[in-house]
Protein backbone atom coordinates (compact mmCIF):
# COMPACT_ATOMS: atom_id res chain seq x y z
CA UNK A 1 0.00 0.00 0.00
CA UNK A 2 1.52 3.79 -1.10
CA UNK A 3 1.75 6.40 1.49
CA UNK A 4 1.80 8.58 -1.56
CA UNK A 5 -1.86 8.48 -1.89
CA UNK A 6 -3.15 7.99 -5.80
CA UNK A 7 0.30 6.78 -7.12
CA UNK A 8 0.59 5.55 -10.78
CA UNK A 9 2.58 2.17 -10.18
CA UNK A 10 3.92 0.49 -12.93
CA UNK A 11 4.23 -3.69 -12.86
CA UNK A 12 7.86 -4.03 -13.69
CA UNK A 13 8.41 -1.57 -10.58
CA UNK A 14 7.15 -3.89 -8.60
CA UNK A 15 9.63 -6.33 -9.19
CA UNK A 16 12.68 -4.44 -9.50
CA UNK A 17 14.77 -3.04 -6.62
CA UNK A 18 14.88 0.75 -6.81
CA UNK A 19 18.35 0.76 -7.27
CA UNK A 20 18.07 -1.10 -9.57
CA UNK A 21 16.10 1.21 -11.57
CA UNK A 22 17.88 4.20 -10.85
CA UNK A 23 21.03 2.42 -12.07
CA UNK A 24 19.55 1.43 -15.40
CA UNK A 25 18.02 4.73 -15.92
CA UNK A 26 21.19 6.28 -15.21
CA UNK A 27 23.01 4.69 -18.03
CA UNK A 28 21.03 6.28 -20.94
CA UNK A 29 19.03 9.41 -19.34
CA UNK A 30 21.09 12.21 -20.69
CA UNK A 31 19.70 16.16 -20.23
CA UNK A 32 17.73 18.00 -22.29
CA UNK A 33 19.52 21.25 -24.18
CA UNK A 34 18.85 24.02 -22.70
CA UNK A 35 16.87 26.49 -24.74
CA UNK A 36 19.30 29.53 -23.79
CA UNK A 37 17.69 31.87 -26.99
CA UNK A 38 14.32 32.02 -25.62
CA UNK A 39 15.13 32.53 -21.89
CA UNK A 40 17.01 35.29 -23.00
CA UNK A 41 14.81 36.89 -25.36
CA UNK A 42 12.21 36.16 -22.87
CA UNK A 43 14.49 37.36 -19.65
CA UNK A 44 14.90 40.94 -21.89
CA UNK A 45 11.33 41.40 -23.27
CA UNK A 46 9.32 40.50 -19.31
CA UNK A 47 12.36 43.13 -18.03
CA UNK A 48 11.59 45.36 -20.11
CA UNK A 49 7.75 45.26 -19.67
CA UNK A 50 7.72 44.19 -16.39
CA UNK A 51 10.12 47.06 -14.94
CA UNK A 52 11.20 49.61 -17.51
CA UNK A 53 7.66 50.23 -18.56
CA UNK A 54 6.02 51.39 -15.04
CA UNK A 55 9.13 53.30 -14.62
CA UNK A 56 8.90 55.41 -17.59
CA UNK A 57 5.13 55.57 -17.45
CA UNK A 58 4.79 55.90 -13.74
CA UNK A 59 2.63 52.71 -12.99
CA UNK A 60 4.99 51.12 -10.21
CA UNK A 61 2.51 49.55 -7.26
CA UNK A 62 2.67 51.35 -4.02
CA UNK A 63 4.63 49.20 -2.23
CA UNK A 64 7.11 48.94 -4.54
CA UNK A 65 7.84 52.76 -4.67
CA UNK A 66 7.96 52.78 -0.79
CA UNK A 67 10.48 50.50 -1.28
CA UNK A 68 12.64 52.17 -4.27
CA UNK A 69 12.54 55.35 -2.22
CA UNK A 70 14.25 53.76 0.62
CA UNK A 71 16.81 52.60 -1.80
CA UNK A 72 17.02 56.06 -2.49
CA UNK A 73 16.48 57.83 1.21
CA UNK A 74 19.46 55.22 2.45
CA UNK A 75 22.09 57.50 0.58
CA UNK A 76 20.43 60.59 2.07
CA UNK A 77 20.44 59.09 6.60
CA UNK A 78 19.13 56.49 8.16
CA UNK A 79 18.77 52.50 8.40
CA UNK A 80 16.85 49.98 6.66
CA UNK A 81 13.54 48.62 8.82
CA UNK A 82 13.98 51.02 11.67
CA UNK A 83 14.34 54.22 9.43
CA UNK A 84 12.49 52.60 6.24
CA UNK A 85 9.67 50.50 6.60
CA UNK A 86 10.40 47.36 4.70
CA UNK A 87 8.92 43.64 4.71
CA UNK A 88 11.00 42.55 2.31
CA UNK A 89 14.70 40.99 3.00
CA UNK A 90 17.37 42.51 3.58
CA UNK A 91 19.55 41.61 0.70
CA UNK A 92 16.74 42.90 -1.44
CA UNK A 93 16.93 46.63 -0.07
CA UNK A 94 20.78 46.52 0.14
CA UNK A 95 20.11 45.99 -3.82
CA UNK A 96 17.90 48.59 -3.80
CA UNK A 97 20.25 50.77 -2.07
CA UNK A 98 22.82 50.14 -5.06
CA UNK A 99 20.66 50.91 -7.73
CA UNK A 100 18.97 53.65 -6.15
CA UNK A 101 15.63 52.04 -7.29
CA UNK A 102 16.36 52.67 -10.90
CA UNK A 103 16.89 51.85 -14.25
CA UNK A 104 20.01 50.15 -12.95
CA UNK A 105 18.04 47.50 -11.06
CA UNK A 106 17.18 46.36 -14.31
CA UNK A 107 20.25 44.47 -14.47
CA UNK A 108 19.75 42.27 -11.45
CA UNK A 109 16.14 41.95 -12.84
CA UNK A 110 17.28 40.74 -16.08
CA UNK A 111 19.90 38.36 -14.30
CA UNK A 112 17.23 37.08 -12.12
CA UNK A 113 15.42 35.94 -14.86
CA UNK A 114 17.88 34.05 -16.83
CA UNK A 115 18.94 32.53 -14.01
CA UNK A 116 15.62 31.47 -12.73
CA UNK A 117 14.69 29.72 -15.67
CA UNK A 118 17.76 28.31 -16.11
CA UNK A 119 17.06 26.50 -12.63
CA UNK A 120 13.16 26.11 -13.58
CA UNK A 121 13.77 24.19 -16.60
CA UNK A 122 16.73 22.39 -15.12
CA UNK A 123 14.72 21.44 -11.70
CA UNK A 124 11.90 20.18 -14.39
CA UNK A 125 13.33 18.26 -16.79
CA UNK A 126 15.05 16.82 -13.70
CA UNK A 127 12.54 15.61 -12.14
CA UNK A 128 10.32 14.53 -15.10
CA UNK A 129 12.60 13.28 -17.59
CA UNK A 130 10.38 15.78 -20.26
CA UNK A 131 12.71 18.33 -22.13
CA UNK A 132 9.89 19.44 -24.38
CA UNK A 133 7.55 20.07 -21.30
CA UNK A 134 10.23 21.34 -19.12
CA UNK A 135 10.28 24.28 -21.96
CA UNK A 136 6.98 25.02 -21.64
CA UNK A 137 7.24 25.46 -17.75
CA UNK A 138 9.91 28.30 -18.88
CA UNK A 139 7.28 29.37 -21.27
CA UNK A 140 4.49 29.68 -18.50
CA UNK A 141 6.83 31.37 -16.50
CA UNK A 142 8.08 34.08 -18.05
CA UNK A 143 4.17 34.93 -19.11
CA UNK A 144 2.76 34.93 -15.97
CA UNK A 145 5.82 36.64 -14.38
CA UNK A 146 4.86 39.35 -17.28
CA UNK A 147 1.43 39.98 -15.47
CA UNK A 148 1.94 39.23 -11.58
CA UNK A 149 5.11 41.52 -11.65
CA UNK A 150 3.95 44.07 -13.89
CA UNK A 151 5.65 47.05 -11.35
CA UNK A 152 5.62 45.00 -8.57
CA UNK A 153 6.51 41.59 -6.71
CA UNK A 154 10.54 42.22 -7.52
CA UNK A 155 11.85 40.82 -4.55
CA UNK A 156 10.09 37.72 -5.26
CA UNK A 157 11.27 37.90 -8.40
CA UNK A 158 15.04 37.94 -7.66
CA UNK A 159 14.29 35.56 -4.96
CA UNK A 160 13.75 32.97 -7.66
CA UNK A 161 16.84 31.80 -9.11
CA UNK A 162 17.98 30.77 -5.62
CA UNK A 163 14.31 28.81 -4.55
CA UNK A 164 15.10 26.68 -7.92
CA UNK A 165 18.95 26.09 -7.43
CA UNK A 166 17.62 24.22 -4.45
CA UNK A 167 15.10 22.62 -5.67
CA UNK A 168 17.26 21.80 -8.89
CA UNK A 169 19.07 19.75 -6.45
CA UNK A 170 16.01 18.21 -4.53
CA UNK A 171 14.92 17.37 -7.93
CA UNK A 172 18.00 14.95 -8.50
CA UNK A 173 17.94 13.40 -5.04
CA UNK A 174 14.44 12.79 -5.57
CA UNK A 175 14.90 11.28 -9.49
CA UNK A 176 17.66 9.43 -8.14
CA UNK A 177 17.98 9.00 -4.35
CA UNK A 178 21.42 6.58 -4.03
CA UNK A 179 23.04 10.17 -4.62
CA UNK A 180 21.53 12.60 -1.97
CA UNK A 181 24.77 15.32 -1.77
CA UNK A 182 24.18 19.54 -2.17
CA UNK A 183 22.61 19.50 0.74
CA UNK A 184 24.88 22.08 2.47
CA UNK A 185 24.46 24.25 -0.95
CA UNK A 186 20.34 23.65 -1.16
CA UNK A 187 20.57 25.17 2.62
CA UNK A 188 22.81 28.20 1.25
CA UNK A 189 20.77 28.94 -1.86
CA UNK A 190 17.75 28.81 0.57
CA UNK A 191 18.95 31.42 2.83
CA UNK A 192 19.51 33.64 -0.33
CA UNK A 193 16.43 33.60 -1.63
CA UNK A 194 15.23 34.22 2.03
CA UNK A 195 16.75 37.33 2.60
CA UNK A 196 15.56 38.99 -0.99
CA UNK A 197 11.86 37.52 -0.52
CA UNK A 198 11.12 35.80 3.43
CA UNK A 199 7.43 35.17 3.11
CA UNK A 200 7.81 33.68 -0.25
CA UNK A 201 10.50 31.46 0.70
CA UNK A 202 8.88 30.24 3.94
CA UNK A 203 6.02 28.55 1.66
CA UNK A 204 9.02 27.65 -0.60
CA UNK A 205 10.85 25.98 1.95
CA UNK A 206 7.80 24.42 3.66
CA UNK A 207 6.79 22.70 0.54
CA UNK A 208 9.96 21.36 -0.40
CA UNK A 209 10.60 20.20 3.25
CA UNK A 210 7.47 18.35 3.59
CA UNK A 211 7.77 16.83 -0.06
CA UNK A 212 11.12 15.25 1.09
CA UNK A 213 9.94 14.11 4.83
CA UNK A 214 7.29 12.07 2.92
CA UNK A 215 9.78 11.05 0.33
CA UNK A 216 12.01 10.14 3.07
CA UNK A 217 9.41 8.04 5.71
CA UNK A 218 8.26 6.10 2.81
CA UNK A 219 11.19 5.00 1.06
CA UNK A 220 12.34 4.01 4.74
CA UNK A 221 15.28 6.68 4.67
CA UNK A 222 15.24 7.86 7.92
CA UNK A 223 19.11 8.74 8.32
CA UNK A 224 19.41 10.10 5.05
CA UNK A 225 16.29 12.10 5.80
CA UNK A 226 17.88 13.45 9.65
CA UNK A 227 21.50 13.85 7.73
CA UNK A 228 19.68 15.87 5.34
CA UNK A 229 17.74 18.23 7.68
CA UNK A 230 21.62 18.68 9.19
CA UNK A 231 23.10 19.41 5.98
CA UNK A 232 20.46 22.31 4.90
CA UNK A 233 20.15 23.65 8.50
CA UNK A 234 24.49 24.26 8.76
CA UNK A 235 24.07 25.66 4.85
CA UNK A 236 21.13 28.01 5.94
CA UNK A 237 23.30 29.27 9.07
CA UNK A 238 26.04 30.02 6.93
CA UNK A 239 24.37 32.93 5.49
CA UNK A 240 21.21 33.19 7.58
CA UNK A 241 23.63 34.48 11.14
CA UNK A 242 26.07 36.82 9.62
CA UNK A 243 23.55 38.52 6.99
CA UNK A 244 21.04 38.91 10.38
CA UNK A 245 23.86 40.04 12.16
CA UNK A 246 23.88 43.30 10.53
CA UNK A 247 19.99 44.23 11.32
CA UNK A 248 21.51 42.80 15.08
CA UNK A 249 24.52 45.24 14.96
CA UNK A 250 22.12 48.24 13.85
CA UNK A 251 19.75 47.71 16.05
CA UNK A 252 16.97 47.35 13.58
CA UNK A 253 16.48 43.47 14.33
CA UNK A 254 12.92 43.66 16.48
CA UNK A 255 12.01 46.55 13.77
CA UNK A 256 13.16 44.07 10.53
CA UNK A 257 11.13 41.06 12.21
CA UNK A 258 8.29 43.49 12.70
CA UNK A 259 8.40 44.55 8.97
CA UNK A 260 8.70 41.00 7.67
CA UNK A 261 5.73 39.70 9.83
CA UNK A 262 3.39 42.64 9.38
CA UNK A 263 1.23 40.61 6.49
CA UNK A 264 0.81 38.05 9.26
CA UNK A 265 0.28 40.48 12.05
CA UNK A 266 -1.88 42.43 9.72
CA UNK A 267 -5.07 39.55 9.04
CA UNK A 268 -7.95 40.66 10.70
CA UNK A 269 -11.44 40.63 9.70
CA UNK A 270 -12.42 44.38 9.83
CA UNK A 271 -14.74 44.56 7.02
CA UNK A 272 -17.22 41.80 5.62
CA UNK A 273 -17.34 44.05 2.77
CA UNK A 274 -13.88 44.54 1.84
CA UNK A 275 -13.56 41.01 2.78
CA UNK A 276 -15.29 39.48 -0.22
CA UNK A 277 -13.75 42.39 -2.56
CA UNK A 278 -10.45 40.58 -1.53
CA UNK A 279 -11.31 37.25 -1.76
CA UNK A 280 -12.99 38.35 -4.94
CA UNK A 281 -9.84 40.08 -6.69
CA UNK A 282 -7.78 37.66 -5.83
CA UNK A 283 -9.83 34.46 -6.38
CA UNK A 284 -10.56 35.62 -9.65
CA UNK A 285 -6.86 36.06 -10.73
CA UNK A 286 -5.99 32.77 -9.15
CA UNK A 287 -8.29 31.57 -11.12
CA UNK A 288 -7.45 33.15 -14.37
CA UNK A 289 -3.71 31.96 -14.16
CA UNK A 290 -4.74 28.51 -13.46
CA UNK A 291 -3.67 28.32 -9.76
CA UNK A 292 -7.44 26.82 -8.49
CA UNK A 293 -7.61 23.99 -10.82
CA UNK A 294 -4.33 22.90 -10.60
CA UNK A 295 -4.53 22.85 -7.35
CA UNK A 296 -7.11 20.00 -7.84
CA UNK A 297 -4.97 18.74 -10.01
CA UNK A 298 -2.50 18.62 -7.42
CA UNK A 299 -4.38 16.85 -4.85
CA UNK A 300 -6.84 14.42 -7.25
CA UNK A 301 -4.76 13.14 -10.33
CA UNK A 302 -2.76 9.95 -10.16
CA UNK A 303 1.14 10.39 -10.61
CA UNK A 304 4.50 9.30 -9.34
CA UNK A 305 5.90 9.57 -6.18
CA UNK A 306 8.71 11.90 -6.70
CA UNK A 307 5.83 14.38 -8.38
CA UNK A 308 3.17 13.44 -5.60
CA UNK A 309 5.24 14.24 -2.85
CA UNK A 310 5.52 17.53 -4.26
CA UNK A 311 2.03 18.78 -5.86
CA UNK A 312 -0.18 17.96 -2.50
CA UNK A 313 2.18 20.40 -0.11
CA UNK A 314 2.64 22.72 -2.74
CA UNK A 315 -1.53 22.28 -3.55
CA UNK A 316 -2.12 23.07 0.53
CA UNK A 317 0.21 26.11 0.50
CA UNK A 318 -1.52 27.56 -2.06
CA UNK A 319 -4.47 27.42 -0.17
CA UNK A 320 -3.01 28.90 2.72
CA UNK A 321 -1.13 31.76 1.10
CA UNK A 322 -4.49 32.63 -0.73
CA UNK A 323 -5.92 32.71 2.52
CA UNK A 324 -3.25 35.11 3.75
CA UNK A 325 -3.90 37.45 0.89
CA UNK A 326 -7.41 37.44 1.24
CA UNK A 327 -7.18 38.78 4.46
CA UNK A 328 -4.50 41.51 4.50
CA UNK A 329 -5.53 44.91 4.47
CA UNK A 330 -3.53 46.73 2.10
CA UNK A 331 -4.86 48.06 -1.08
CA UNK A 332 -5.97 45.76 -3.98
CA UNK A 333 -2.46 44.92 -6.38
CA UNK A 334 -1.65 41.46 -8.60
CA UNK A 335 1.60 41.67 -7.99
CA UNK A 336 0.86 40.84 -4.28
CA UNK A 337 0.32 37.16 -5.76
CA UNK A 338 3.65 36.76 -6.23
CA UNK A 339 3.96 35.70 -2.65
CA UNK A 340 2.24 32.31 -3.93
CA UNK A 341 4.32 32.30 -7.25
CA UNK A 342 7.29 29.74 -6.90
CA UNK A 343 4.93 27.26 -4.94
CA UNK A 344 2.70 27.57 -8.15
CA UNK A 345 6.08 27.25 -10.08
CA UNK A 346 6.41 23.55 -8.00
CA UNK A 347 2.69 22.43 -8.72
CA UNK A 348 3.07 23.24 -12.34
CA UNK A 349 6.43 21.11 -12.53
CA UNK A 350 4.62 18.02 -10.69
CA UNK A 351 2.00 18.27 -13.42
CA UNK A 352 3.55 17.69 -16.24
CA UNK A 353 3.08 14.31 -17.60
CA UNK A 354 5.24 11.73 -18.70
CA UNK A 355 5.06 8.54 -21.37
CA UNK A 356 3.03 6.14 -19.54
CA UNK A 357 4.13 2.40 -19.21
CA UNK A 358 3.33 -1.22 -18.29
CA UNK A 359 0.83 -3.69 -19.26
CA UNK A 360 -2.39 -1.39 -18.94
CA UNK A 361 -1.21 1.12 -21.00
CA UNK A 362 1.37 -1.13 -23.73
CA UNK A 363 -0.89 0.13 -26.76
CA UNK A 364 0.19 3.75 -26.29
CA UNK A 365 3.73 3.49 -25.07
CA UNK A 366 4.73 5.12 -28.20
CA UNK A 367 2.22 8.45 -27.93
CA UNK A 368 3.33 11.63 -27.02
CA UNK A 369 3.38 13.31 -23.54
CA UNK A 370 0.39 15.27 -23.26
CA UNK A 371 0.97 18.69 -23.08
CA UNK A 372 1.54 20.62 -20.21
CA UNK A 373 0.88 24.28 -22.35
CA UNK A 374 -1.93 22.54 -24.03
CA UNK A 375 -3.51 21.27 -20.46
CA UNK A 376 -2.84 24.78 -18.99
CA UNK A 377 -4.30 27.10 -21.65
CA UNK A 378 -6.92 24.67 -22.79
CA UNK A 379 -7.56 23.42 -19.76
CA UNK A 380 -8.15 26.62 -18.48
CA UNK A 381 -10.42 27.71 -20.94
CA UNK A 382 -7.57 29.97 -22.50
CA UNK A 383 -8.04 32.55 -19.23
CA UNK A 384 -4.69 32.71 -18.28
CA UNK A 385 -4.16 34.34 -21.44
CA UNK A 386 -6.79 36.53 -21.13
CA UNK A 387 -5.66 37.26 -17.99
CA UNK A 388 -2.13 38.50 -18.84
CA UNK A 389 -4.05 41.03 -21.26
CA UNK A 390 -6.10 42.09 -18.16
CA UNK A 391 -3.26 42.75 -16.05
CA UNK A 392 -1.17 44.64 -18.89
CA UNK A 393 -4.46 46.52 -19.98
CA UNK A 394 -5.56 47.99 -16.65
CA UNK A 395 -2.84 49.80 -15.33
CA UNK A 396 -3.16 51.56 -18.46
CA UNK A 397 -6.58 52.63 -18.07
CA UNK A 398 -6.30 54.00 -14.80
CA UNK A 399 -2.76 56.04 -15.20
CA UNK A 400 -4.30 57.91 -18.85
CA UNK A 401 -8.12 57.27 -18.96
CA UNK A 402 -10.09 56.74 -15.55
CA UNK A 403 -7.66 58.98 -13.21
CA UNK A 404 -5.05 60.41 -15.11
CA UNK A 405 -5.51 64.31 -13.23
CA UNK A 406 -3.83 62.88 -9.44
CA UNK A 407 -0.67 61.52 -11.72
CA UNK A 408 -0.53 65.31 -13.41
CA UNK A 409 -1.10 67.27 -9.71
CA UNK A 410 1.46 65.37 -8.42
CA UNK A 411 3.87 65.99 -10.83
CA UNK A 412 3.00 69.72 -10.16
CA UNK A 413 2.77 69.34 -6.40
CA UNK A 414 6.87 67.97 -6.05
CA UNK A 415 7.60 71.97 -7.99
CA UNK A 416 5.57 73.23 -5.23
CA UNK A 417 7.03 71.66 -2.57
CA UNK A 418 10.73 72.11 -4.00
CA UNK A 419 9.63 76.48 -3.58
CA UNK A 420 8.09 75.60 -0.15
CA UNK A 421 10.97 73.76 1.31
CA UNK A 422 14.83 73.09 1.75
CA UNK A 423 16.43 70.12 1.32
CA UNK A 424 16.74 69.65 4.63
CA UNK A 425 12.81 69.90 5.45
CA UNK A 426 10.77 66.55 5.98
CA UNK A 427 7.66 66.72 3.84
CA UNK A 428 4.77 64.22 4.75
CA UNK A 429 2.44 62.81 1.36
CA UNK A 430 -1.11 62.32 2.62
CA UNK A 431 -1.68 60.10 0.00
CA UNK A 432 -2.27 56.30 -1.31
CA UNK A 433 1.23 56.31 -2.94
CA UNK A 434 4.68 57.74 -1.91
CA UNK A 435 5.43 59.01 -5.28
CA UNK A 436 6.25 62.52 -3.88
CA UNK A 437 9.16 62.05 -1.87
CA UNK A 438 11.06 61.05 -5.35
CA UNK A 439 9.75 63.67 -7.26
CA UNK A 440 10.29 66.27 -4.74
CA UNK A 441 13.07 65.08 -3.69
CA UNK A 442 11.91 65.19 -0.22
CA UNK A 443 12.05 62.61 2.78
CA UNK A 444 9.72 61.84 5.05
CA UNK A 445 9.68 62.35 8.64
CA UNK A 446 8.19 58.69 8.99
CA UNK A 447 8.69 54.90 8.36
CA UNK A 448 5.32 54.70 7.32
CA UNK A 449 4.90 56.54 4.27
CA UNK A 450 1.14 56.43 3.24
CA UNK A 451 -1.63 56.14 5.88
CA UNK A 452 -2.93 53.22 3.23
CA UNK A 453 -0.03 51.09 3.67
CA UNK A 454 1.25 49.94 6.76
CA UNK A 455 -0.85 50.58 9.02
CA UNK A 456 -3.02 48.15 9.58
CA UNK A 457 -1.53 47.26 13.16
CA UNK A 458 -2.13 50.08 16.31
CA UNK A 459 1.65 50.14 16.37
CA UNK A 460 2.34 51.44 13.05
CA UNK A 461 -0.60 53.78 13.31
CA UNK A 462 0.61 55.31 16.71
CA UNK A 463 3.87 55.22 15.44
CA UNK A 464 2.68 57.20 12.32
CA UNK A 465 0.83 59.78 14.75
CA UNK A 466 3.43 60.23 17.26
CA UNK A 467 5.95 61.04 13.76
CA UNK A 468 3.81 63.59 12.46
CA UNK A 469 3.54 65.53 15.97
CA UNK A 470 6.91 65.29 16.85
CA UNK A 471 8.70 65.38 14.09
CA UNK A 472 6.32 68.32 12.63
CA UNK A 473 7.18 68.11 8.47
CA UNK A 474 6.65 71.15 7.11
CA UNK A 475 4.45 71.06 4.42
CA UNK A 476 1.61 68.01 4.48
CA UNK A 477 0.04 67.20 1.55
CA UNK A 478 -3.59 65.74 1.63
CA UNK A 479 -4.78 63.58 -1.58
CA UNK A 480 -8.81 64.56 -0.82
CA UNK A 481 -9.89 61.06 -1.58
CA UNK A 482 -7.60 59.45 0.86
CA UNK A 483 -9.74 59.73 4.28
CA UNK A 484 -7.80 61.47 7.28
CA UNK A 485 -7.70 60.23 10.62
CA UNK A 486 -9.51 62.31 13.23
CA UNK A 487 -5.90 62.85 14.98
CA UNK A 488 -4.07 64.09 12.24
CA UNK A 489 -7.06 66.62 11.32
CA UNK A 490 -6.71 67.95 14.85
CA UNK A 491 -2.59 68.13 13.90
CA UNK A 492 -3.36 69.90 10.78
CA UNK A 493 -5.65 72.85 12.54
CA UNK A 494 -3.49 73.54 15.49
CA UNK A 495 -0.07 73.55 13.76
CA UNK A 496 -0.59 73.87 9.90
CA UNK A 497 -2.23 76.38 7.52
CA UNK A 498 -3.84 76.05 4.14
CA UNK A 499 -2.00 76.89 1.34
CA UNK A 500 -3.81 78.48 -1.40
CA UNK A 501 -3.64 76.49 -4.68
CA UNK A 502 -5.87 75.46 -7.79
CA UNK A 503 -5.31 71.80 -7.35
CA UNK A 504 -8.58 69.85 -7.58
CA UNK A 505 -7.59 66.55 -5.67
CA UNK A 506 -5.05 67.81 -3.32
CA UNK A 507 -4.77 70.16 -0.17
CA UNK A 508 -1.30 71.78 0.51
CA UNK A 509 -0.28 72.84 4.51
CA UNK A 510 2.38 74.02 5.81
CA UNK A 511 3.66 74.41 9.47
CA UNK A 512 2.71 77.70 10.72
Amino acid sequence: MSVYGRVEEVHQENREPLEYQIEQESHHRESSRLPLVKILLWSTLVTGITLGVPLLLDLMSAQEVQDFYAGWALHQTGKIYSDYYGSQGLLYYLLTYVTQGGFLFAIFEWLALVAGGFFLFKSADTLTEQGDQAGQVVTIFYMLVTGLAFGGGYATLLALPFLFAAFSLVAAYLSNPSHDKGFVRIGLALAGGFFFAPLSSLLFIAVVSLGLLVFNLGHRRFAHGFYQFLAVALGFSLVFYPTAYYSVATGSFEDAISGILYPIHSIRLTSVSALLENVLFYGLLALGIGVLVFVFLGLFQSKSSKLYVISVPASLFLILGLVVISFTQDPLHASRLMLIFPVFLLLLVSNIKGQQSGRSVRRRRREEPVSLWHRYTKGNLYLPILTLLYLLTVPFLMRFVLYPVPYQERERLADLVKEETSTEDAIYAWDDTATLYRKSERLSPSAILSPMHYTATEENRNKLLNDLKEKQPKVIVVNDKVAVWSEVETILKENYQPVKTDYSEFKVYKIK
